[in-house]
């Protein structure tokens, strides 16, 4: 069996987490979920745990938290360790996020569950206009922007935050997407 690239996505479980840091934040997306649960029950046994929970899936409740977090981290010490909780669009902006105050990789555990979510969300970055958007598909997808049938490769660009979108079809670019 091959060996997962670089640059597939790797997350962790909630089983497989190692509370040994001096103090944590939990950056939330769905209450409802069990995964959810687990973490919030086994983060009451470390007092110096801050949970932020998104309150709604609308964009302005999002950069709200977003900015809830990095005024946290900015009255922070070193040692504090994140765990981000639900879809892959939402892991993956929380990350960026943290990249961005200047957490370090190490420091920052990604779960990826969508089990509550009727439809959980992706980012796909399109290799040829440069274009982010948000899809449920997990194969193909047509560019928002340039329109082009894109193939939503199983690589991700932690830097974007997004998986890449090729050309489904070079022969037909702008093909109709088969449902």
């Amino acid at each position: 069996m091959m060996e997962a690239m670089h640059s597939t996505p790797r997350y962790q479980t909630v089983e497989t987490l190692h509370w040994n840091a001096p103090k944590y934040v939990l950056v939330l997306q769905h209450a409802a979920s069990a995964v959810t649960q687990q973490l919030t029950k086994m983060s009451k046994q470390h007092p110096q745990t801050v949970q932020l929970m998104l309150d709604s899936q609308q964009d302005q409740a999002l950069a709200g938290l977003l900015h809830e977090l990095e005024t946290v981290l900015q009255q922070e010490k070193a040692g504090v360790r994140a765990v981000v909780c639900g879809d892959e669009s939402f892991v993956w902006t929380v990350q960026q996020c943290l990249v961005g105050t200047g957490c370090l990789d190490e420091e920052i555990s990604l779960i990826a569950d969508s089990s509550s979510l009727q439809n959980p969300r992706k980012k796909v970055y399109c290799v040829h206009c440069g274009h982010i958007q948000h899809t449920v598909k997990d194969e193909l997808c047509s560019c928002e922007q340039c329109q082009v049938e894109l193939l939503v490769r199983s690589h991700v660009s932690e830097r974007l935050g997004a998986y890449i979108g090729v050309c489904a079809n070079a022969h037909q670019p702008m093909g109709v997407l088969s449902a």
